[in-house]
């Protein structure tokens, strides 16, 4: 399963979204459970999922799911 596939599904998962419903262009607006509580647990299932920790500023810089996806990519490449 590619690195976009699990984001999704996990992403699916996380906020309750039917599977399918996924794209990278959802922000919290668009998702009704992507609040404060639910960003950080999105953050944390993103960082148990690939191994990967993020600062302070790069959790408040992802405003959307294809940010955090391009996230998750740069920092898996700098591993």
């Amino acid at each position: 399963m590619s690195v976009e596939q699990q984001f999704a599904a996990l992403f699916e998962k996380n906020f309750q979204l039917d599977p399918g419903d996924f794209t990278e262009k959802l922000v919290p607006e668009d998702v009704m459970l992507w609040d404060s509580l639910g960003h950080m647990n999105m953050v944390g299932a993103v960082e148990e999922t690939f191994g990967l920790e993020f600062e302070v500023d790069e959790i408040t810089e992802m405003t959307s799911a294809g940010k955090i996806l391009e996230m998750i990519r740069a920092k898996s490449a700098a591993d």
